[in-house]
């Protein structure tokens, strides 16, 4: 550690305890400036597009099931209809429904039916048949033991019969008609009205497996998949090669405003070492030597010693507008400039600083900004008379504090308006800030004030 960095401190008694510190600024790693996560970036649209994707899909899988069951309905409906009109009608005869007719003549008429409707039970496209009378009594089925029983008939299968339409609905095979059913999966129910040759109404309904709805909605499924995830991978193939030039124009942008800021910063500095330089050279030698001359002659010491105060306080102004850089002379050396102020007034400060701080240049700026606007801070305003200034790693940041034994305030009046004359305060908030670190602050009247900033040690820049 370096260590103390005025000759006068040994005397001084060391900060009073301080109360609790209160958080200013909560540690955020988001809020740091520094380069854009690109690959962060990238993966994030390839994230966000795949579960786009996967969200298209997955409602197409819930809108699938009821578009098949929406064509399903429709074709069996159609296919129905047709088998009515094409097969079942024309094999009807009036005894089959006729209650009064000869036991043998209704048989005759079922076996007709049974003749005609073999080729399509022999298919497997319908599991049952059922040709039903206007009172609900199953006239015919390719279930004996059905005929002869009567159920009631629903609305719609009225409405079927008055109106001589065709529909389809999903089986409801807890229905007594259907106990026979049982036991195949769910079932797709289509009924037609029919028309004996005397023109009494009837009504065919044929039973269809289920499974030709999930196939459907299962071809629906896929090619809705398909088409999310193809039309993701059209945006990727589109929108990458777009966003990566986006992203190396804005890096080549940032890198480039970093170039600029640097030479600006380089012109700054040697322009104020050019002017520190002709100061050292010029007026500081000359009055120095002016003070040797006259302090050699007893009328004229008083004179020299006002002139050698004046040398002391030229040379502080010098370290002032040539600051230690402390990429180049050290973070220790830049804190002491930081605290050149200070001492020219008088205040007594103990700089510790490691011989070597693994950090980044705007890191290591940082700490230098901060400590310099704590430190005038309270030479300003609380009356110190002796400064503590330490910077410590802290595992992958730093922490630096600054104490003084001055008059310390009261924290709750840093919620309220800026005062006048207090921007250091919200220049400190402001380091906490750009960096992604943190900032407590210790005080209260008549107790000192201790600043303590943690900010990470590969910040990269510093807004």
């Amino acid at each position: 550690m370096q260590g103390q960095r005025s000759s006068d401190t040994a005397a001084l008694p060391a900060p009073a305890a301080l109360p609790a510190p209160v958080t200013l600024v909560g540690p955020d790693p988001r809020r740091r400036a520094g380069r854009t996560p690109w690959r962060r970036v990238l993966a994030g649209v390839v994230v966000a597009a795949l579960v786009g994707g996967a969200g298209v899909a997955a409602a197409g899988t819930l809108v699938s099931r009821r578009v098949a069951e929406t064509f399903a309905v429709r074709d069996a409906t159609r296919d129905t209809a047709a088998l009515a009109r094409v097969v079942v009608e024309p094999a009807l005869t009036d005894a089959v429904a006729d209650r009064g007719a000869a036991a043998a003549d209704r048989a005759a008429a079922r076996a007709r039916l049974d003749d005609a409707l073999v080729g399509e039970r022999s298919a497997g496209s319908t599991v049952r048949m059922k040709l039903w009378a206007a009172d609900g009594t199953v006239l015919w089925s390719d279930e004996p033991r059905l005929v002869g029983e009567r159920f009631p008939l629903s609305d719609e299968d009225l409405e079927a019969l008055r109106t001589d339409r065709s529909d389809a609905e999903v089986s409801d095979l807890d229905e007594p008609e259907n106990r026979y059913e049982r036991g195949q999966g769910p079932l797709l129910e289509a009924y037609q009205a029919v028309h004996t040759p005397s023109g009494e109404p009837l009504l065919f309904e044929a039973y269809r497996p289920y499974d030709q709805v999930l196939a459907r909605a299962a071809d629906l499924r896929a090619a809705f998949a398909a088409l999310a995830f193809g039309t993701v991978g059209v945006v990727l193939a589109l929108l990458v090669p777009l966003l990566l030039w986006l992203l190396v124009r804005i890096r080549s942008g940032q890198r480039l405003r970093e170039r600029l800021l640097g030479r600006a910063l380089d012109a700054e500095a040697a322009e104020r070492r050019r002017l520190a330089g002709e100061l050292h050279d010029g007026p500081v030698q000359d009055v120095a030597g002016l003070a040797l001359s006259l302090g050699a002659v007893p009328e004229t010491r008083e004179a020299a010693a006002s002139l050698r105060a004046a040398v002391s306080s030229l040379r502080t102004s010098m370290a002032t507008i040539r600051p230690a850089a402390p990429g180049r002379d050290g973070l220790g050396a830049a804190i002491d400039d930081a605290c050149a102020r200070a001492r020219a007034a008088g205040v007594a400060t103990v700089v510790e600083v490691p011989d070597h701080v693994d950090a980044s240049p705007a890191a290591l700026t940082a700490v230098v900004r901060f400590v310099r606007e704590a430190v005038w801070n309270a030479v300003k305003h609380a009356g110190a008379e002796r400064i503590d200034v330490r910077v410590l790693p802290v595992g992958t940041g730093l922490r630096v504090t600054v104490s003084d034994d001055g008059s310390g305030f009261d924290p709750a009046l840093l919620s309220g308006p800026a005062r006048s004359g207090h921007l250091g305060t919200t220049l400190l908030r402001e380091v906490a800030e750009d960096t992604g670190g943190g900032l407590l602050l210790s005080t209260a009247p008549g107790a000192g004030t201790r600043w303590e900033l943690t900010l990470p040690a590969d910040t990269e820049a510093i807004r």
